[in-house]
């Protein structure tokens, strides 16, 4: 069923000042460029105005230092803070949840030994092997994998393709998105003479409650223990977290992402887009990687990675700045130079008008 909102309701929403025509009627969100008259959109700063004057967005979201009336056609909601105001729209007229009915498709897998409690979704072609564990109101999607002993907590979901690997344990309220791998073994081998042998993977993933999974990212089992993503932890698509790494609390993993062996992130560390972890090192709380950059050594608490190798932001910007301050040197070296040799000119000239 469509939803619609007039501009005034909307800025009794979110709090905010409407500036413009309070009965605009809107059905739907959107960007600022794709958006129609009958959508709101939204804008942080003044660097967005030429792409709000050539928007057809009905409403459009600002903030409350806006100082530019509204283009013709459009209403404007002066609020403190647009994005957040605008994520609460999004809720608002997002589609109603998709349905997952109870109990188990004909053309799932359940082994005689696995335990479903009430309220489980079980999709076509799915599959739950002996032993597991499925925790009340839990969905399983169509062709996931949940392997030999799995334990699988409450009001978790686990979207198509999802593969979990045996006495792997995910907690409540989490979201494993398509194609996940959670468990395949660990990267161990170790020489000899007939060559590369494989190191046993003894140990499991925990995944702790209210943690998200993006698509196509792979965590693998321990060597021994675990590898250990903990409570509220965010993880986007395609990210690589390796065996017996330690993922502390809240903290966000960006696309392709990568943490090596072993290596233990503190509460709230925060990895860019293709940023890596060396192996066996230790990030402290509140630490970041920015993006294309490699930690190579443990840092402390609030400390930003720079570049490959990694550093500190004062070490890089220092060396960053270096080439800079030596050009201005040699600048001035260069003119000291060529003072002192006028200065030596002026001399030679004092003393041969002397000698005549």
């Amino acid at each position: 069923m469509s939803k619609e909102y007039k501009a005034s309701e909307l800025a009794g929403i979110v709090n905010g000042t409407l500036v413009g025509n309070p009965d605009t009627v809107i059905t739907a969100v959107n960007s600022l460029k794709l958006a129609e008259r009958n959508e709101v959109s939204f804008l942080n700063s003044a660097k967005y105005l030429k792409a709000q004057r050539e928007s057809h967005a009905g409403v459009v979201l600002v903030p409350n230092e806006w100082k530019y009336d509204p283009p013709e056609g459009q209403t404007n909601i002066h609020c403190a803070d647009p994005d957040k105001a605008f994520t609460k729209l999004c809720a608002i007229f997002a589609p109603e949840p998709l349905d997952y009915p109870v109990g188990v498709h004909p053309t799932a897998f359940v082994h005689p030994t696995a335990k479903l409690a009430e309220g489980v979704h079980v999709g076509p072609n799915a599959v739950i092997m002996e032993g597991a564990e499925i925790g009340r109101n839990t969905k399983i999607c169509a062709c996931a994998y949940i392997g030999q002993y799995v334990k699988v907590g409450e009001n978790t979901t686990i979207y198509p393709g999802v593969c979990i690997m045996h006495r792997c344990i995910i907690g409540n309220r989490v979201i494993l998105h398509g194609n996940a791998v959670i468990g395949a073994d660990g990267f161990g081998y170790t020489p000899s003479f007939r060559g590369l042998v494989k190191v046993p993977q003894n140990g499991i993933v925990r995944i702790d409650d209210d943690v998200e999974v993006g698509a196509c990212t792979t965590i693998d089992r321990a060597r021994f223990g675990m590898t250990w993503i903990k409570k509220g932890v965010k993880i986007d698509n395609q990210v690589f977290v390796a065996h017996n790494v330690i993922v502390g609390e809240s903290s966000v993993l960006i696309g392709q992402s990568g943490i090596a062996g072993s290596a233990e992130l503190g509460r709230g560390v925060v990895l860019q887009a293709r940023a890596g972890v060396n192996g066996h090192i230790t990030m402290g709380d509140g630490s970041k990687v920015l993006g294309l950059s490699a930690a190579q050594k443990s840092t402390p608490p609030g400390e930003t990675v720079f570049g490959v190798p990694g550093e500190s932001q004062e070490a890089y910007l220092e060396r960053f700045a270096l080439p800079i301050r030596v050009r201005k040197l040699m600048e001035r070296i260069s003119k000291l130079e060529a003072k002192v040799a006028e200065l030596e000119g002026e001399g030679k000239d004092a003393g041969a008008g002397g000698a005549k």
